[in-house]
């Protein structure tokens, strides 16, 4: 009875050593404890922006509380859009180089797990050996000899470390993942801004060509009217050089439409010259109307940069239990069992049987500061993890925050540059009118000129920053990126994305999602095919 009560001793002792770790309790900082992102009552100033119709759309309004969706680029019902962002999925070099490292981290975690299990080799050699006869006192002795051997070892996770260093790599392949994520947004989010972008330059490079046009028509009636003599010369010299002040914008605009149209090949893992880009008009873009915007208590868990830094937080606490326990003592225990013999005849016989059981303990007991040291630069890096943490939450409020912003003062500078450029269009053609009557002096109507020319470019930059900013704000959410519970079921997911997007882009218009509805009041144009022509 004794015998058993100490062996039930000595097993509830090694079971409680077997089940004890040396890693901190990890305390994730808080979120910050607001309702809102901006100041003021709501969480924004206005729950919508300002009333307006045009080419960019009507009146958005923020849904408060619900979910981005994951296509959220296609709200801009764009299937030229559609077909980029798919083009940029399937073939960025930075989503290739994420995935890789993904694929890396979880056959790292498998490989690291296989410590929890005792590992077995087996060892077989045959040898043929001489002996020198001198040794033994007479002729020399050849013989042979066969070794086979099944050999286990394993090392008990007593204090800990195994699971440990398991721990650690479980969060760096959930940081992986979240990296995988981070790149599928920035990609979606900065292909959806670059095209925008050049859509917006293009509509610009519109206006000021037929700017140009009408510069000239006006300067042909002056020089008709100079030659006349009801008009000075000093008028014509006036118009040629405000014609030639606006052909001096036309290619600073054709430099920047090429530069981001190589961006945007870039984008798509193309170089410019091979990308096939569609022609892009921002016509055939439509603003999404309801702007789903998520509370501040669920963007820290939607984000992928925060997750991410949340999963380097996991890491970092496991490198200090690790540095703890390796200032324990580590054991391993090892046995063999196989077969030795000279001949093949007897090899499995009895007296052929060739075994060993083995048990190691190995402790450090001086090494000069350095497991201690080592700890506390553990310690240190977790600090530094939750500080980076911190600034990451941060740096995610304040691009809401910001983007929030941006849509609203978008809408109210869009609503003011429309009206200022019907004044300025209905200025101008009167004072056109005027001229040729001779009711007014050229200077009059250089100056309506000028007006009209600059309002009608600043409401094709409105428009084009209004989309872009919208995107921005989608991509400050944190996108449609949810995590679940099952990371392994989630990640198949996340790698086959490419395939969802290509089929949800291939589906007509008619059996979309139903949140997605067309703008009342703007310009619809017909879908562009890659090449950039119409689609039926």
């Amino acid at each position: 009875m004794k015998k058993i009560l100490t062996a039930s001793a000595v097993g509830g002792a090694f079971l409680a050593l077997t089940a004890c770790s040396f890693e901190p309790k990890l305390h994730v900082p808080k979120a910050p404890d607001t309702i809102r992102y901006n100041p003021g009552k709501k969480l924004t100033s206005t729950g919508k922006t300002v009333a307006r119709t045009g080419d960019a759309g009507s009146q958005q309004r923020f849904v408060y509380g619900k979910r981005v969706k994951r296509l959220w680029w296609q709200l801009f019902r764009s299937r030229a859009l559609n077909h980029l962002v798919t083009r940029a999925i399937d073939h960025n070099p930075s989503i290739k180089s994420s995935e890789a490292n993904l694929s890396q981290a979880y056959e790292n975690l498998k490989s690291v797990e296989g410590i929890f299990w005792p590992q077995v080799s087996l060892n077989a050699s045959g040898e043929r050996q001489q002996q020198s006869g001198v040794v033994f006192g007479g002729a020399s002795r050849r013989f042979n000899l066969y070794t086979g051997q099944l050999e286990v070892s394993y090392i008990p996770d007593i204090f800990g470390l195994n699971r440990l260093v398991a721990n650690s790599f479980k969060a760096q392949q959930d940081a992986q993942r979240y990296a995988l994520q981070e790149a599928y947004l920035t990609v979606e989010g900065d292909t959806v801004v670059a095209a925008a972008t050049v859509a917006g330059l293009h509509a610009e490079i519109r206006t000021t060509k037929i700017l140009i046009s009408d510069q000239k028509h006006i300067l042909k009636i002056i020089t008709q009217q100079y030659r006349l003599g009801a008009v000075p010369y000093l008028d014509v010299v006036n118009q040629e050089s405000q014609l030639a002040s606006t052909q001096a914008t036309l290619p600073p605009l054709l430099q920047n439409y090429s530069s981001e149209r190589n961006a945007l090949a870039i984008l798509l893992g193309r170089i410019p010259s091979l990308a096939d880009l569609p022609k892009l008009d921002i016509r055939a873009f439509s603003l999404p109307v309801r702007l789903p915007v998520s509370l501040p208590s669920s963007l820290v868990h939607q984000r992928p940069d925060i997750l991410s830094a949340e999963a380097q937080l996991r890491v970092a606490n496991a490198a200090v239990g690790e540095a703890i326990a390796k200032m324990y003592p580590l054991i391993q225990l090892t046995g063999g069992i196989g077969y030795e013999s000279s001949h093949f005849s007897n090899y499995f016989d009895a007296s052929s049987l060739i075994w060993s059981v083995a048990g190691s303990l190995a402790v450090t007991i001086f090494d000069g500061g350095t497991l201690r040291a080592n700890k506390k630069a553990a310690q240190y890096a977790l600090k530094s993890a939750v500080y980076s943490y911190e600034s990451t939450v941060l740096s995610a409020f304040n691009q809401v925050a910001s983007a929030l912003r941006a849509v609203q003062h978008d809408a109210q500078s869009l609503q003011f540059s429309e009206a200022a450029y019907r004044a300025a269009e209905k200025a101008y053609k009167l004072a056109e009118y005027e001229y040729r009557d001779g009711s007014i002096d050229y200077v009059t109507l250089l100056t309506s000129e000028i007006q009209y020319q600059q309002s009608r470019l600043a409401v094709v930059r409105a428009a084009s920053q209004r989309y872009a900013d919208t995107a921005a704000l989608f991509v400050a959410l944190g996108g449609g990126w949810w995590p679940k519970a099952d990371a392994s079921v989630e990640q198949k997911k996340w790698m086959k994305i490419s395939m969802i997007a290509r089929r949800h882009a291939a589906m007509p218009e008619s059996a979309r999602a139903p949140e997605i509805k067309r703008t009342q009041g703007g310009f619809v144009a017909p879908a562009m095919t890659t090449n950039g022509s119409s689609k039926k």
